[in-house]
């Protein structure tokens, strides 16, 4: 195992060409020391990118809230520009793991982990945030919705890193929303399902809506499908039967030690009855 703590931010990106494939990128740590521990990492290149101030901290412009990537959740929790904006993805990370937790992840560490039961992903997918990629040839934004490709596999190139998250100021505005995470406990647990919602609904029917799970495919997801199916109707235009054909098609639950298949997919779609209050 290899250490390496650049300087600044120009020492990293004209250093990662120079690294190998197998590398990974060392912040708050709660994902990557028990990875190291358990001896899932071996033979890595651990670059250190706690203590480089452009990829830090909460910042905005005229339209957009951008969130650099070693920023903590407990930093997001708290941040009076986020409770501005985003209230609806703020508060619904108020049970991301436990204080201790929270002081240490970061929010950019959390989706490069990869994890289908990620708690900011769902979140980010409802949000349309995109991901800005930085290397030595200069940076490139990706949709949250494009960035996974399979299970803990994504479109970064090897000489990329994630070094912030920007979301619309305008997100949730005019939006009725919705997040609910299902797990062993109410708090400090890992979803079992993770249901993130946000809708617009006049004259009775539903105008837009945009939905995303988590922990029930290989990555996060948008329910595409459900969505263009539900949008421009009345709720009792809606046949649920149809919903949960769509929904056998867009979610691949599994079975494993925290629940089974047959329940997580109950479990969703009750949740979405719940949201179209159907």
């Amino acid at each position: 195992m290899k250490f390496f703590k650049p300087e600044n931010i120009e020492t990293l990106v004209q250093s990662i060409d120079a690294q190998s494939s197998k590398r990974y990128y060392l912040a708050g740590g709660t994902d990557i020391n028990v990875q190291i521990k358990n001896g899932m990492i071996k033979n890595a290149e651990i670059i250190y990118i706690n203590h480089i101030p452009e990829l830090y901290g909460i910042s905005e412009s005229e339209d957009f809230i951008q969130i650099g990537a070693t920023t903590t959740f407990f930093d997001i929790i708290k941040s009076d520009l986020i409770k501005k904006y985003l209230p609806f993805f703020q508060k619904s990370l108020e049970a991301f793991a436990s204080p201790l937790l929270q002081a240490s992840a970061t929010i950019g560490g959390n989706i490069a982990n990869g994890s289908p039961t990620a708690d900011v992903l769902p979140l980010l997918l409802v949000t349309k945030a995109k991901l800005e990629l930085k290397s030595n040839s200069g940076n490139r934004q990706i949709p949250i919705d494009m960035f996974f490709t399979g299970y803990k596999k994504n479109v970064m190139h090897t000489n990329e890193l994630i070094s912030s998250i920007i979301i619309s100021k305008n997100a949730e505005k005019g939006y009725q929303n919705f997040y609910e995470k299902v797990g062993a406990r109410k708090s400090l647990t890992i979803a079992k399902v993770a249901l993130a919602g946000l809708k617009k609904e006049s004259d009775e029917k539903i105008e837009e809506i945009i939905l995303a799970v988590g922990s029930l495919n290989e990555y996060p997801r948008r329910l595409y499908k459900i969505e263009e199916y539900v949008t421009g109707k009345k709720l009792t235009e809606i046949d649920f039967k149809t919903v949960d054909e769509l929904l056998q098609k867009e979610i691949t639950p599994i079975t494993d030690l925290r629940s089974d298949k047959e329940y997580r997919y109950h479990v969703c779609v009750n949740l979405i009855r719940s949201f179209l209050n159907l």
